[in-house]
């Protein structure tokens, strides 16, 4: 499952929920999105930056089946990236696929 989260922590005034639809019909992005906001006036990054160390826009996290992150870093490039989530999509498949 892919999920797009908008994480704001700078330009409040335009990176609102709104825009993010906005931006998911433009780019016809076809997976949930969510939005979480920091706090404007503490500076505060919101949650899941700070949970997943991320930093900057846009951030790429990829969490296999299990939960264990694989990937987490400052953008990823195409190849790499869609080599590793068919990797992991293997395993997965080879898992379900086992006998008892």
């Amino acid at each position: 499952m892919f999920v797009g989260i908008q994480t704001v922590f700078e330009g409040y005034r335009i990176n609102t929920e709104d825009k993010l639809r906005k931006n998911q019909l433009k780019y016809e992005l076809k997976i949930p999105m969510a939005h979480a906001a920091g706090n404007h006036q503490t500076h505060d990054v919101p949650a899941i930056m700070r949970n997943y160390r991320s930093g900057g826009t846009p951030w790429t996290v990829i969490i296999d089946t299990s939960g264990r992150v694989v990937y987490n870093n400052f953008h990823i490039d195409v190849k790499p990236a869609v080599a590793l989530i068919e990797t992991l999509l293997s395993q997965k498949n080879s898992l379900l696929h086992r006998s008892p």
